[in-house]
């Protein structure tokens, strides 16, 4: 095996080149804020730095916030320097990537050895889950790293018998981004306590003092929270506890139960992170046949094994299945597969390693351009709405009409990010009482067909004054009205007019 193996700083630069060479594939492919439910985080950040709602936010429909708002934060502070477009929202996600990955092989060596590390960081850039995540306007990555470094504390204080505010405070960052889920995983690693003393008395106890720890858990998660509630009352009780949290959990009014998909978090795992994940598994099933000789490192790799398959089991009980789900898993199991992969290094050498670990980044890198870049368009529906969306948005920003006047029923997020305004869907009921009043009102739709007391016949006094795409270019995708006091102002601005359909 070569010396820079062995060197932290080979290893880091080259993650650092992998995640920035997946990073800009994915921004040099078309746009897909409209797949994977982006659009509520969208509308989140346009919220935040429009309209100044910092403390509790609403999408473009409306929506109140479901999950708390770090990743808000975060992705509102760049757009605030630097506008809100696909860098800035997708760059919390990049960012959290590429510090996973730093963080993997800091722990690596420091447990496994370099290559070992070096191994493990490159499994977590080279997941095939992780080209969708690297920029991903959600908060999974964030998500995942803010676990990481808490079960990481936790097992730091654990062995040195204290020093466990570190793990409360990362615990804190988590819940601000996802809710308590965070703490969960985070301590899950714990777990191999019991395991442990049974064969070693010599394990330590997890001793030492909490409460400094718990005071900023609660003062950092409060802190948000109670100003929260008191400012946006119970629709934000709703929302984030019972519809998210309950309802994510147990299925309740969701139409499902807990454990009613047992296999599918394990299927998940194996099938989302190939082949890293196959090495990973069977780590799990070394540490329990074979456990390492070295207390500290037995104590380590048991630890990893209750962060894994006690966070498996824990979201195969749970109702609500997504892949994505299981990212905060994936940093530990990273670091056994890195530790098989240099195991079997040993075997075949280094030079064949590196020369897989080339035809793989090589492999990995080429699929990424050709789903992103050369297919995105032709085989996901979510991008080519998402392109009509900001193509509709340019002509309609060129056609002379004051988009800050428009009214929106059915608009996607995307067409209201082009255009620059966050105006939240309104009701039809609403829509009616505009179209009938004396003042010009402009109403954009996306399907009429959806509204039929305002669009059907017996309706208002509407007309077209704007439709993308034109006229016989098939069914259009976003219609804008004018009542009768519109039309007077909207003139020539728009396609010729005519009574809604």
């Amino acid at each position: 095996m070569g010396a820079a193996w062995k060197r932290p700083l080979f290893w880091g630069a080259l993650v650092t080149a992998l995640v920035l060479a997946i990073y800009a594939l994915r921004l040099a492919g078309p746009s897909n804020l409209e797949a994977d439910a982006q659009d509520r985080n969208v509308g989140y950040v346009m919220d935040a730095v429009w309209q100044g709602h910092w403390l509790v936010q609403q999408d473009i429909r409306g929506r109140i916030m479901s999950k708390p708002p770090l990743h808000t934060w975060i992705a509102s502070s760049f757009a605030a320097a630097g506008g809100i477009n696909s860098l800035t929202l997708t760059l919390p996600s990049a960012l959290a990537v590429l510090a996973m990955a730093l963080l993997v092989i800091h722990v690596g060596r420091q447990r496994f050895g370099m290559p070992a590390g070096g191994l493990a960081a490159a499994a977590v850039v080279l997941a095939p889950m992780m080209s969708k995540h690297i920029a991903l306007v959600r908060t999974d990555a964030l998500f995942a790293l803010a676990v990481a470094l808490g079960a990481f504390a936790a097992h730091r204080a654990w062995e040195r018998g204290g020093g466990w505010t570190p793990f409360w405070a990362a615990a804190a960052v988590a819940t601000l981004i996802k809710g308590p889920l965070g703490l969960a995983l985070a301590a899950m690693g714990m777990l191999a306590w019991f395991w442990q003393r049974r064969g070693d008395p010599a394990t330590p106890s997890p001793a030492g003092a909490h409460w400094a720890g718990i005071g900023l858990f609660l003062l950092l998660t409060l802190g948000w929270l109670l100003p929260a509630i008191l400012s946006a009352g119970q629709p934000l009780v709703d929302k984030l506890f019972f519809e998210e949290l309950v309802g994510q959990a147990t299925g309740v009014g969701k139409g499902g139960f807990p454990g009613r998909n047992l296999p599918k978090p394990t299927l998940y795992f194996i099938l989302r992170f190939l082949p890293f994940s196959l090495f990973a598994f069977y780590g799990l099933w070394r540490i329990v046949r074979h456990p390492a000789a070295e207390a500290a490192e037995r104590r380590f790799e048991r630890y990893l094994f209750c962060w894994i398959v006690g966070g498996i089991i824990l979201f195969s009980l749970a109702s609500h299945h997504r892949g994505d789900l299981l990212l905060p898993l994936w940093p530990a199991a990273a670091l056994l597969a890195g530790r098989e992969m240099a195991r079997l290094t040993g075997y075949i050498g280094g030079r064949r390693m590196a020369a897989v670990l080339a035809g793989l980044t090589l492999f990995f890198l080429g699929t990424t351009y050709w789903s992103y870049c050369l297919q995105a368009e032709r085989q996901s529906e979510e991008v080519r709405y998402t392109l009509a969306a900001e193509r509709s948005a340019r002509a309609l920003a060129a056609s002379g009409l004051d988009v800050k006047r428009i009214h929106h029923l059915d608009t996607p997020a995307t067409l209201q990010l082009g255009l620059g305004t966050f105006r939240p869907w309104i009701k039809e009921d609403e829509a009616l009482r505009l179209a009938n009043a004396a003042a010009p009102a402009y109403l954009a739709v996306e399907s009429p067909e959806d509204f039929p007391r305002l669009f059907g016949p017996g309706g208002p006094a509407l007309r077209e004054v704007f439709r993308w795409p034109p006229d016989g270019q098939g069914k259009a995708a976003l219609t804008v009205f004018a009542n009768a006091a519109g039309q007077n102002a909207a003139g020539s601005a728009g396609s010729e007019g005519r009574r809604a359909p």
